[in-house]
C-alpha cells in the first residue's frame, strides 16, 4: 500500500486514497500508521502524525480531513505544507480571510482551506508578504461556504 503521508490533495474529493464520504469502517482498515481517537462535538477526530480525519458522528462517514507539518502531499501536483498561499493562487483579491477559524479559502478552488504555520501572523492577503502553507483541510465545498460572508 502506498505511503498516505504522500497522497495527491483534490479539494472537495480526496487526499491519495482517503475519500469524503469514505465509511468510518473503511477509512479505519486504510490507515497503515498508528492513530489515536477523540470525540468532539457532532464527530469522531481520527489523528496520526500528520493528518486527521473528521468522521460524522451521525452517517458514519469522513466529511473533512486535515494535513500538518511530516505531510509531503500535494495540491496541483506542486503546492504543499511550506508552499505560500500566492502560489497557490496569486490574485490576492480571490482569498478570503476567515479571522475566527484563522484560515485562508481561495475563490478560486473551492472545497479546500489554508492554514498558515505556527510562527506567521495572519493578514490581509497581498502582494510582498510571506504566507507559509501549515496546514490544509480539504471538506465538501459546501461546508466551507456556510463560513463564508
Amino acid at each position: 500500500m502506498k505511503n498516505h503521508l504522500d497522497g495527491i490533495i483534490v479539494e472537495g474529493e480526496r487526499v491519495g486514497i482517503f475519500l469524503l464520504g469514505m465509511s468510518e469502517e473503511v477509512l479505519l482498515e486504510s490507515l497503515v500508521q498508528p492513530y489515536e481517537s477523540e470525540k468532539r462535538h457532532g464527530c469522531t477526530v481520527y489523528l496520526t502524525r500528520s493528518m486527521s480525519f473528521f468522521v460524522d458522528e451521525r452517517t458514519k462517514k469522513v466529511n473533512q480531513i486535515c494535513m500538518f507539518k511530516g505531510f509531503k502531499g500535494k495540491f496541483l501536483t506542486q503546492y504543499g505544507i511550506g508552499s505560500d498561499l500566492l502560489e497557490v493562487d496569486p490574485n490576492p483579491e480571490n482569498w478570503h480571510v476567515d479571522w475566527e477559524a484563522s484560515c485562508y479559502a481561495s475563490a478560486r478552488h473551492k472545497g479546500i482551506i489554508f492554514g498558515l504555520e505556527e510562527e506567521a501572523i495572519m493578514n490581509e492577503v497581498e502582494p510582498n508578504k510571506n504566507f507559509p502553507i501549515g496546514w490544509i483541510c480539504i471538506a465538501p465545498p459546501s461546508k466551507y461556504e456556510e463560513h463564508e460572508e
